[in-house]
């Protein structure tokens, strides 16, 4: 494959972002991705007419990097109601949020799911995360989440009924164990834009990316081995190829497989993931659409009623997830990924049972397209930082990381990071010139 300037392993979000970034700045890369297409966590397959997202995932338009690089209208995306629907005591209660939905809020305001005083708490709470840096919000005082509304003071009701499964979606653990900082950080962001998809899927926003590198950038197929130190540049060994020189390295993947990849430099190594929130989505194809808005909704009696943590009627968001005539149902559970097909037809028949409650006997013409059991989905986030964890391995240059689990968990967390990866590589060049 000859000689790079550059070579990024993994064409993930973030690896994707380091090359648009090296290559904006004249530098010569190649961009290695061991699947048959780039993305990483963020794929979309296509089964009998659907389109499948692994996993429930949703795009928060305010992301800044997000604005910085991606084509909305390109995507045409298609945006989720402000708010959820809490299914709790036999009917569902509208959440609505008060300055994007004034007419559901009027609604929410009179409706006895939380008390008075938390609804007047969420307001103060959407007017604290609007103030202050990024670095400000970031160097906030550390806490769970769990810890931090219960300080707010949030009531046990509004926390349970809203915030645990809300954010517990996305999360991915109900705990709320994960970092104070990054949930202030992303109620600012549901605040100031809208949860919104490519009408047709997520993976068109690496296929976006992917599509203004150089031709020849993207290498798929391509699974790298291992990485050797060759003098003062380097060899990467990619199964079944000849091997590639570069100058420098970015390991844009988990801590974990970049740790694998280094074995041939000697002493240097990798933060991993040493936690992962699990997830499994459940697609079903069907004939009558249970709601007909596109419209989070919610189990707000607790995990002791059932699996499913929220869902979502896809073609109700963009009708390009299924064919004409029918309609795709997105279940998602939190904290569970069944290893086997016995575990996996046991959880599925947990959410067929929860549903029936919810919408009643039309739930047994659902039909199974496929499960996406992610015991990988998530990097666990107990501790944010706003761009400050250390891209280069070994703190020497040479050898760089990103992906979210170097900064926040999230579509913004990974395009950050790769552009971080690629400053810090045109920084230590050009300290190498001079």
């Amino acid at each position: 494959m000859g000689e790079s300037k550059v070579v990024v392993i993994g064409a993930g979000l973030a690896g994707l972002s380091c090359a648009l970034s090296l290559e904006a700045a004249g530098v010569r890369v190649t961009l290695l991705e061991a699947s048959d297409a780039p993305g990483g966590r963020v794929r979309t397959d296509v089964v009998e007419g659907f389109r499948l997202d692994r996993g429930f995932q949703v795009m928060l338009t305010a992301y800044p990097e997000a604005k910085r690089l991606l084509d909305y209208g390109g995507l045409q995306l298609k945006k989720f109601a402000p708010g959820a629907l809490v299914w709790r005591g036999g009917r569902f209660h509208r959440f609505a949020d008060p300055f994007r939905n004034p007419w559901g809020a009027a609604r929410f305001l009179f409706d006895s799911i939380v008390p008075w005083a938390d609804k007047l708490q969420v307001a103060k709470l959407r007017a604290r995360v609007q103030r202050g840096t990024w670095e400000e919000m970031f160097a906030r005082p550390e806490r769970t989440t769990r810890d931090y509304l219960q300080a707010v003071p949030f009531s046990a009701n509004i926390i349970e009924r809203f915030f645990e499964p809300f954010f517990g979606g996305v999360f991915l653990e109900r705990e709320l164990v994960t970092s104070s900082r990054f949930f202030e950080f992303l109620f600012r962001m549901f605040s100031a834009g809208d949860a919104a998809v490519p009408a047709a899927g997520m993976q068109q926003i690496p296929l976006q990316l992917a599509a203004k590198l150089r031709a020849g950038t993207l290498v798929t197929g391509a699974r790298v081995v291992k990485v050797l130190r060759s003098g003062r540049s380097f060899q990467i060994e990619v199964e079944g190829k000849e091997k590639l020189e570069a100058g420098a390295v970015v390991l844009a993947v988990a801590g974990n497989e970049g740790n694998a990849l280094l074995k041939g430099v000697g002493g240097w190594s990798v933060p991993e993931v040493r936690a992962w929130n699990k997830t499994t989505a459940f697609c079903y194809a069907a004939q009558q659409t249970p709601v007909n808005k596109p419209i989070i909704l919610l189990n707000g009696e607790g995990r002791g009623a059932g699996p499913v943590n929220n869902l979502a009627v896809m073609s109700a968001v963009s009708p390009a997830y299924a064919p004409p005539g029918a309609h795709l149902v997105v279940a998602s559970v939190v904290g569970e990924a069944p290893a086997n097909d016995t575990a996996l037809t046991r959880l599925d028949e947990g959410v067929r049972a929860q549903m029936r409650r919810w919408f009643g006997p039309v739930v047994d013409s659902w039909r199974m397209l496929r499960a996406y059991p992610l015991a990988q989905a998530l990097p666990q986030q107990r501790h944010a930082e706003w761009e400050q964890m250390p891209v280069r391995v070994g703190g020497t240059g040479g050898v760089y990381m990103c992906g979210d689990y170097r900064e926040t968990a999230s579509i913004q967390g990974a395009l950050a990071s790769g552009r971080r990866a690629a400053e810090a590589i045109m920084h230590d060049s050009a300290a190498r010139v001079d």
